[in-house]
């Protein structure tokens, strides 16, 4: 009977684990990142080769769950609390809510000068609309009001059920 027990338990935990592993749709990680010198709109590098662009899969349309988090920092000048680094999430083409436009912070500066004393871990996690077959996710970052660059690196973005 404690075979049986056990046996029960290691099937219910082994489908838990495959459930769990099933929810990621995509995922991209990487420690590069982007750094610019200007406050330009820029596409951020999603993993180690470089690329912009986070391609998957879906069987069918539904809404999936998308995490975006970076180390991020603002290059400003000295006592300047007022700039920030704000993102659009691109899926599909599309630019998804609640990233669309410049009025979004994803990271603000401190009143530090420059882009090495302001650093601190961003996340932004929103419901996105996934389609049937092949989708796309970009992230592109600018610098707002005063900034004069920033900087996102070690970055990680999730796409799941």
């Amino acid at each position: 009977m404690e075979a049986l027990k056990l046996t029960t338990l290691a099937v219910v935990l082994a489908s838990m684990a495959a459930t769990a592993q099933a929810g990621i749709k995509a995922s991209a990680v990487t420690y590069a990142g982007v750094s610019t010198v200007s406050p330009e709109q820029a596409l951020v590098r999603l993993d180690a080769s470089g690329a912009t662009t986070l391609g998957f899969t879906l069987p069918a349309a539904g809404t999936k769950v998308l995490t975006f988090s970076a180390e991020c920092t603002v290059d400003s000048l000295a006592g300047d609390s007022l700039s920030w680094t704000d993102l659009d999430i691109v899926v599909n083409g599309g630019v998804v809510a609640p990233t669309i436009g410049s009025d979004d912070a994803f990271c603000s500066a401190h009143g530090a000068s420059g882009i090495k004393d302001d650093h601190v871990r961003a996340s932004i996690t929103i419901p996105i609309q996934g389609r049937a077959g092949s989708n796309t996710v970009q992230i592109k970052a600018r610098g707002n009001y005063n900034a004069k660059g920033f900087r996102l690196a070690n970055i990680a973005l999730v796409v799941f059920d």
